[in-house]
């Protein structure tokens, strides 16, 4: 835990750590949409496989299905808000250095 110069320096610390865990919360829903999808895509491959049928046309039909396109949309959605997150811990850290900095001139 660092020592804080001043209230607003705390505060902006504070605020950057909890955008930062949020960030890292999206980033484990990005990874868990992801895992649905692949886990699907091997599923219609061992399906079409049984049938005597190709892994590309297992692929092709796993990318028009729904929960395939809902997967891959929420894998963007929560990189998209991960991405937001971080950038917004970051300047929020780099305030908290700003203000400490400030304190020294």
């Amino acid at each position: 835990m660092p020592k804080f110069t001043n209230a607003a320096e705390q505060a902006a610390w504070t605020l950057a750590e909890a955008l930062n865990e949020k960030g890292f919360a999206c980033i484990k829903q990005a990874e868990e949409a992801a895992e649905i999808f692949r886990s699907g895509k091997m599923q219609m491959r061992q399906a079409f496989k049984e049938r005597g049928r190709s892994e590309v046309d297992a692929d092709i039909r796993w990318s028009g299905m729904t929960r395939a396109k809902k997967a891959l949309s929420d894998n963007g959605w929560y990189m998209a808000q991960a991405t937001m997150y971080h950038q917004a811990a970051a300047a929020q850290y780099a305030k908290a250095l700003y203000l400490r900095n400030s304190d020294d001139l």
